[in-house]
Order: C-alpha cells, then sequence, then structure tokens
C-alpha cells in the first residue's frame, strides 16, 4: 500500500549505534536545520517561515533535547508546507530557556508538554516579567505548534507500533499505511478515548491488523468504524459490569438485544445533532463493528493473550459473535433515489448563471441573467470551486474522485474514438478513482470537459510556478509544496455558504443545496440512460462494480416513463395500433425542451423562451433539421429560386428597372436562399447527422448549458 497521499514527511534510516530519541531526530534534519539559530540559508525561508520576513529560530539556552526536537518540529512543518510558525516557537524557546536558567522543572520532551500546559508557562514566565498576565490573542501562536507538529513528534519518538498510540493521524505518521488513492489521508480519529481499557486494546490492535491486511480501508476506520466502537464503548459504561458482555455465552443475545436498542435510541447518536434522524442502518453498522471485532479476537485470541496478557475477552467464545451478527436487521429493500434528487434543466440553468459569480474575485460584482431578470451578485474568489463544481455536473464523477484527480488527467483518445476526436476533440479522462479498487478510472470526455480542465491547469501553473504538481485542485493554504489536494470538507462548506446566497430553485420552485454533491451525479446517470445508453455502459461509465448499483442511481422520472411507454405504444380511437416512426420517437424526447415542430426540422428554442424571428426560420440559430427532411429543403430551394426569378422578373417589367438589392421582400427571400444553400452544404459535409443552426452565418445558438459564461468577461 502506498503511503504517500499527502507531503508525510518520512523518517530516515538512523545510522550508527546511537538510536536514542535525539540521535534519531537529529538524523532527520539537515545539517542547516542544526544549531542555536535556524533560518538563514534555508531555501525560500523568507516565504515559508510563516510571517513573510526574514526571522530566524532562537533556540539558545535550551537543553539539547528540548533545541533538537523544536528544530525537528519546525522542519516538519517546513517539509508539510503550513509554514514555520517562528513566533510561536521563539516564545516557548524562550520561556523554556528562561525557566532553565533559573533552574526550575522543565519538561523533558516536548511530547509531555500539551497546548494548555505551554499556555500556563507562557502566562508565569509573561506576569514574572510584565507584572500582568498576557492576552489571550497572544498565546494562539503557540496552538499552531501544539497541533500536527507535536502528534507528529510523539509518532517519531514511538518506540512501538504505530497503532499503540492514541491518536492516527496519516498525516503526522508516515507509519500508517494508505491506498494509492486515499479521500481522508488528511484526516485522523482518536482511538485512545475509548475508555474501557480491553476494549480500547482490541480496537487498537484489530484495527490496525485489518487495515495493513487491506481487509479495512482508512477511510472506513476513520470514517464510522471508530464512531462505531464508541458508541460501544458509551453503552458498556452504562452496564454494572461491562465483561458480562463478553462473558457467559447464554447472556450474549440478551446484551445484543440491549445495545441495538440503545444503539437505536436517537439520544444516543451523534448524528441527531447534525438534524439528520437516525435510521436502522445506523444501528447496524454498530452491531456489524462489534460483531468484527469479537470475530477477529476470537480467530486470534492466542496472539492477543500473548501481546496483551490476559483480559475479559478469555472467556469470549465463537458464539458471541454470532449472535451479535443475528441481530443485524435486514434492510428493505429502499429506493435510493427519486426525482427529488434529480436536478432539472430549470436548477441547472440557474447554477451555470451563478458559476461566474464563484469564480469572480471577492471585491468585484458581476451581473447574473436569468429568465431575462439580471441582478448584482458578489465574487465569491473560488474559481477552483467554479470548476470543480462544473466537472461533476458534466461528468457525474463523485467528489472524492474530482479532489484526488492528478495534474496530467487527459491522455488522447484511442480506439474507434480517435475518428471522432478528429472532429470534436476528444480525450480521456482518468480521474481520481478511490471507492472501488477494481473499477476503472477512466471516461471519454468532450472538448467542454477537455477545456475546463485546460483552464485549470493553466491557472494551477500561475499559482504554483516552479512546482511539480500532483493534484488538479490542490489546495490553497498550508500547501507550500503543492502536494495536496483541495479539501472535500472546505468544497462543501463554501458550496453551502453558495447556495444559501444564490437561493437555486427547482421547477416545482424547492431549493436545491449545491453542497449536496452527488445529485449531479445522479443527474448525469440518469440522463445518460434516458438517452438508451445500455446498462453495460452504464455501469463502465459510473465507475460501479455491479449494473445493480448503477440502476440505483437512475432516478425513476414519471415524465420519462410515459415518453417511453407512448414510444412503444400508440392506439387510434377504435384502439387499433398505429406504427410509431422513428420522428414520433424523437418528437416525445423533444417534448420536455421543444415548443414546436416545423415542416422542415425542429425549433429547440426552451418553452419558456419567446420568439421574435416570425417564420424566419431558416436563418434561426436554434433551427435543427436532418437528411429526413432532405427532399423537403430540396423542394423549399427550388421554389424559393423560382419564385425569386419570377417575381424580379415581373418587377423589371412593370417598372422598367431591376429590383433594388435592398428591397425588404427581396432581402428575405434571399437570406431564405442563401440559408438553404448553407443548410443543404453543411447536410452533405456530414451525412447522416443532424445540423443545427447551419443556415446562419454566426452558426448555432446554444440551447443547454453556457458553459462558457463563466470564462467570459462580465461588465
Amino acid at each position: 500500500m502506498a503511503a504517500d497521499n499527502l507531503s508525510r514527511p518520512r523518517v530516515a534510516a538512523v545510522a550508527g549505534a546511537d538510536t536514542g530519541p535525539v540521535a534519531r531526530l537529529l538524523a532527520d534534519l539537515p545539517p542547516q536545520w542544526r544549531g542555536d539559530t535556524i533560518g538563514p540559508g534555508i531555501v525560500d525561508w523568507t516565504a515559508r517561515n510563516g510571517r513573510g520576513r526574514m526571522t530566524a529560530l532562537r533556540l539558545h539556552r535550551l537543553p539539547e533535547r528540548l533545541r533538537v526536537e523544536l528544530a525537528w518540529m519546525a522542519h516538519w512543518q517546513y517539509l508539510d508546507g503550513v509554514g514555520v510558525h517562528v513566533a510561536g516557537i521563539n516564545q516557548i524557546a524562550a520561556v523554556l530557556a528562561g525557566a532553565t536558567d533559573a533552574k526550575r522543572a522543565v519538561p523533558g520532551s516536548l511530547r509531555d508538554l500539551d497546548f494548555a500546559a505551554a499556555s500556563r508557562m507562557v502566562s508565569v514566565w509573561f506576569e514574572a516579567r510584565h507584572q500582568r498576565l498576557p492576552a489571550p490573542v497572544s498565546l494562539r501562536s503557540l496552538r499552531p505548534l501544539f497541533g500536527y507538529p507535536r502528534l507528529a513528534l510523539t509518532a517519531r519518538l514511538h518506540e512501538g507500533p504505530w497503532w499503540e498510540m492514541d491518536t492516527w493521524y496519516p498525516r503526522c505518521d508516515p507509519r500508517i499505511p494508505l491506498r494509492d488513492r486515499e479521500p481522508s489521508a488528511g484526516l485522523g480519529c482518536t482511538p485512545g478515548a475509548i475508555v474501557v481499557p480491553w476494549l480500547r486494546d482490541a480496537a487498537k490492535w484489530a484495527l490496525a491488523m485489518m487495515l495493513q491486511a487491506g481487509v479495512l480501508t482508512w477511510s472506513t476506520i476513520r470514517g464510522d468504524r471508530i464512531q462505531c466502537l464508541l458508541r460501544f464503548d458509551r453503552w458498556l459504561a452504562t452496564l454494572p459490569d461491562p465483561a458480562h458482555v463478553v462473558g457467559a455465552p447464554h447472556q450474549a443475545g440478551g446484551l445484543a438485544a440491549a445495545f441495538r436498542q440503545w444503539a437505536a435510541d436517537p439520544a444516543n447518536r451523534a448524528s441527531t445533532l447534525r438534524g439528520r434522524p437516525p435510521t436502522s442502518n445506523g444501528a447496524n453498522q454498530d452491531m456489524r463493528a462489534v460483531a468484527q471485532l469479537m470475530a477477529f479476537v476470537v480467530d486470534h485470541q492466542e496472539d492477543y493473550r500473548r501481546r496483551f496478557g490476559p483480559s475479559p475477552w478469555d472467556t469470549l467464545t465463537e458464539g458471541h459473535p454470532a449472535v451479535w451478527s443475528r441481530q443485524i436487521a435486514r434492510a428493505r429493500p429502499v429506493r435510493r433515489l427519486d426525482a427529488t434528487r434529480y436536478v432539472d434543466d430549470h436548477a441547472l440553468a440557474q447554477i451555470t448563471a451563478h458559476l461566474a459569480a464563484l469564480a469572480a474575485p471577492k471585491h468585484e460584482t458581476v451581473t447574473v441573467t436569468i429568465g431575462g431578470a439580471q441582478r448584482q451578485a458578489a465574487g465569491w474568489g473560488a474559481p477552483q470551486v467554479m470548476r470543480m463544481l462544473l466537472l461533476q455536473i458534466l461528468t457525474g464523477r463523485r467528489l472524492s474522485e474530482i479532489c484526488l484527480t492528478e495534474f496530467d488527467c487527459l491522455s488522447p483518445a484511442t480506439g474507434r474514438a480517435v475518428e471522432v476526436a478528429e472532429h470534436e476533440r476528444i480525450a480521456r479522462f482518468r480521474y481520481g478513482q478511490s471507492k472501488i479498487d477494481q473499477a476503472p478510472d477512466t471516461i471519454l470526455v468532450d472538448a467542454e470537459v477537455v477545456a475546463v480542465i485546460a483552464e485549470q491547469q493553466r491557472w494551477v501553473r500561475e499559482q504554483f510556478p516552479g512546482l511539480a504538481q500532483r493534484y488538479l485542485f490542490p489546495r490553497r493554504n498550508a500547501n507550500a509544496c503543492g502536494t495536496k489536494p483541495y479539501a472535500q470538507q472546505s468544497y462543501i462548506r463554501l458550496l453551502q455558504h453558495f447556495s444559501e446566497s444564490a437561493q437555486i430553485t427547482d421547477s416545482a420552485g424547492k431549493p436545491v443545496h449545491l453542497n449536496h454533491t452527488h445529485r449531479f451525479r445522479h443527474t448525469k446517470l440518469t440522463r445518460l440512460a434516458e438517452l438508451g445508453m445500455p446498462i453495460h455502459v452504464l455501469q463502465r461509465y459510473a465507475g460501479h462494480a455491479t449494473p445493480t448499483m448503477s440502476m440505483h442511481y437512475v432516478a425513476q422520472r414519471e415524465e420519462h416513463a410515459e415518453q417511453a411507454f407512448l414510444a412503444t405504444r400508440k392506439f387510434k380511437a377504435d384502439g387499433t395500433q398505429v406504427a410509431f416512426s422513428r420522428q414520433d420517437h424523437d418528437g416525445m424526447h423533444l417534448f420536455d425542451r421543444a415548443d414546436r415542430f416545423l415542416p422542415n426540422g425542429y425549433c429547440l428554442l426552451p418553452p419558456l423562451q419567446s420568439c421574435d424571428k416570425g417564420n424566419a426560420c431558416l436563418t434561426c440559430g436554434v433551427f435543427v433539421t436532418d437528411t429526413s427532411y432532405l427532399d423537403t429543403l430540396n423542394q423549399q430551394l427550388a421554389q424559393t429560386t423560382a419564385l425569386i426569378e419570377r417575381t424580379t422578373a415581373q418587377f423589371q417589367d412593370r417598372h422598367g428597372n431591376p429590383m433594388p438589392e435592398d428591397n425588404v421582400w427581396l432581402t428575405h427571400r434571399t437570406a431564405e436562399r442563401d440559408a438553404l444553400l448553407r443548410l443543404l452544404a453543411a447536410m452533405k459535409a456530414a451525412p447522416g447527422r443532424a445540423v443545427q443552426g447551419a443556415g446562419t452565418p454566426t452558426g448555432p445558438t446554444p440551447i443547454d448549458i453556457d458553459l462558457t459564461r463563466h470564462r467570459k468577461t462580465q461588465p
């Protein structure tokens, strides 16, 4: 398993016989990071010291171990890309040096000094010098130092296996195994919060062994497995003797049922605090986590006894996990998706209209046009979020897949797609597949997706000059090395606030919350299914392991069901069946966006918009036709040409002069004739394909989402 998902400082091999803490830390430090003064001579120090000016670390008069530990923590910050917090390090160094000079007690190691204890030491030192307590704001500079850097130092000095630690953070401990693409690589968990000692030891050991064996992933452990065991630990605290849970087998059934009832109570679940009602699936996860832990301990009971000694687990039998597993309720088959999670065209039009505001700088305002009405919207200064949202809409990828997409994610199309790519710029897009390891991680994309990705790549090169980028969407803050992906939590949080400001609604007037980004995946797959994509192709595009999962993502829209039925059955008034032509079937699919049918094609003007062209459809950018109307168009061209010739000849005979070129009648008839010539030429150049707006010199008018609006200069 790869463990380089984030910029996690590597542990250097220690050479020589001395393997003590100081020697181990010194082995990780380059020469310029050793000594009493650190800063001058370090590459990019001015920009990376957290204050933007040349300020050195001053570690004078400190005991050797404390000096080396502070230097190591500063070096870890430098490698992590957060910037070295010089002020906090110098502050605690001065306090420790003063305590050492005064012969007062100082901690032997900074891993034994947390933020609260460090704040008290600084307050005492400050009061002795200034006869007053320091302002609370002055202590904030200590917090960054006693966060991730202290966790990293604790992990580096830890002598045993990584899972013995109470706090697990892959960012701070490179020993924790991760997948190549791990969405939760920057997040941690605290198994040490489990109070019952024998449960805490077993949970740490079992979860670590299953993680290293690939049975569980870090996202699963960090996401819900630890939370399930913490709830189990809280329930054990309500029992007179927690050891009874793994005691007599005949009591296992009653205790398992009692825990399920307790876990199903909304008051005992943290999800209710976020406004989410508890579900039976949540209680099932708790039961499954406990049963799996019991089964692992049973299978490795001798190994556990050798490692931890006697414990209540000694009385555990194979019947215990079986009894607890039987308490996992079989969930009724529930449709995961309905039309409420389908984003209709009305909402998508509003979303794309607001993309310019999402990408504009915060000090600017942009004009947003919705339904003909214009309003001013303040910029949000989030161009990356705008392009991430656009990619989710266009490709239907999961949020984690967009965040973990590599910088060089486009490659030339292969196979039969090469023929299309020559005309329409088709490419192969490699996204960050992170949920199913065996699933494919590439799809074909069109020119719009290619343009969005190319624009993001240009932006990244401008923002991170001279750095070899790994991710297409890098984190802006605490990422000086450019090796961290955009945080999913930051993306969702910003979209949540943006939704409240934009007030986007669907066609029924219900609000559409952009922070629920998975609905764009549902919408994309639903539309592909309604277009007739075969289920095995839909499964391949979605990146699912089974077609059943793909069908869970297809919304059962009543409108589409009626159209599909009418496309297969049509009857006369007397009940006799009528043959349903291809044109009729195409027309049914146009009902949700077309205003009318024309004798020589279709008008793709959306129903909510009005037409001011009268009958000048041939020169309209939303007029579309195909070869099925070829005879009609040729006949219309011949009639129009003959009408022009006949009418101009009559004008010559009547007035003795040729009809002027700017004659209003001649101008319109000539425009129709030229439009027909352009239409027929376009159809001849692309046989078998429909053409839109070919009769107008300016080309087709966009009729769906304006995917280039956000790149246009706003007034």
